[in-house]
């Protein structure tokens, strides 16, 4: 697959300038325990999303009462603490056009080592301007959630797997709580707007969880396994698990854990719409294809770009108006 210079600039970047031998080590006796522990295990086992409190956060209650609009961070407990205790919160912030009971909502998930969230905020001022309200959530491990001294979202994906699986398990059980949380305070309907790695965990969540109302999903990662195990940008990764003798096979099992594709949909499927890029080794046109029939009735579209590109947001603004702003938001 030809892959971009844009790209290929960004993947050799992150790997081998970002990626440091120090955060890619783990224990050994942990890894192999974690992996015998999840090998025979289903995902809802994993995510168990049964467990997760119930009630309202005061401090999302408040944000029912106005004014609106307005603009406002918001910070709280993760319904899914780790061992990081920077990674322990969960950092949104709400761009409201309108009061919570008269507009959906859609939370917005950056991709993997994103440098930055200002352009999903200027996501949300368009999506205000349509009378969708909106929230710019930190996934773990990154900006305000990155572990000190590491880079941003340094600790999200590396050689240790079960700290990675974590990652994404805290991503999809934060992202269901705080729909469950918005939908006590009257909000009509929740949907996730995910980028590559926040794609990926809203993916996740949108087959373990029924409570979504729509899902808009950028460039997501399929074949989980193949990525980690055979693309340059995971060398690093690659590179530590072989010095360990961890091969593709003892792991193979993990991987059922962590993609969406072999999980049906639990919201109705024209409200999902799969976008990609031509020349992207991500989310490869051909892998988003296989999701694609993994879940029938659900939209796919491919575009002629490469993983980073600006174009894609802006068609997938246009998909949103076309096949998902019709049936969620009020005349």
């Amino acid at each position: 697959m030809k892959i971009r210079w844009v790209d290929r600039l960004a993947f050799f970047i992150i790997n081998h300038c970002l990626s440091r031998p120090r955060f890619q080590r783990f224990d050994a006796v942990e890894q192999e325990q974690f992996i015998q522990k999840w090998s025979q295990r289903t995902a809802e086992n994993f995510y168990d999303l049964s467990s997760l409190p119930s009630g309202t956060d005061a401090s999302l209650e408040a944000l029912a009462s106005g004014p609106f609009p307005q603009r406002k961070s918001v910070s709280l407990p993760s319904p899914s603490p780790g061992p990081c205790q920077e990674n322990n919160h969960i950092w949104v912030e709400f761009h409201l056009g309108r009061p919570l009971s008269q507009a959906p909502l859609f939370l917005i998930q950056h991709g993997w080592r994103s440098v930055s969230v200002r352009g999903y905020h200027g996501l949300c001022g368009k999506l205000n301007a349509l009378g969708v309200n909106a929230g710019v959530l930190h996934l773990p491990y990154h900006f305000s959630r990155k572990a000190r001294g590491s880079f941003n979202g340094e600790l999200a994906i590396t050689s240790n797997l079960e700290r990675s699986a974590f990652a994404l398990k805290q991503g999809v059980r934060e992202a269901c709580w705080l729909k469950n949380q918005l939908k006590r305070l009257g909000v009509p309907s929740v949907g996730l707007w995910g980028t590559s790695y926040g794609a990926w965990i809203a993916a996740l969540a949108i087959v373990m969880d029924d409570g979504f109302d729509g899902a808009l999903l950028l460039e997501p990662p399929v074949d989980i396994e193949t990525l980690f195990w055979e693309i340059p940008l995971f060398s690093v990764l690659q590179r530590e698990l072989h010095r360990h003798r961890i091969s593709r096979e003892r792991v193979r099992p993990l991987f059922k854990l962590v993609t969406p594709g072999e999980k049906p949909l639990r919201l109705p499927p024209e409200r999902v719409l799969i976008l990609g890029s031509l020349h992207d080794p991500i989310g490869s046109p051909d892998s988003l294809a296989r999701l694609h029939r993994a879940w029938p009735g659900s939209y796919l579209e491919i575009f002629p770009c490469g993983h980073i590109s600006y174009r894609l947001h802006i068609n997938a603004m246009a998909r949103f108006l076309e096949r998902l702003a019709p049936a969620l938001i009020r005349s």
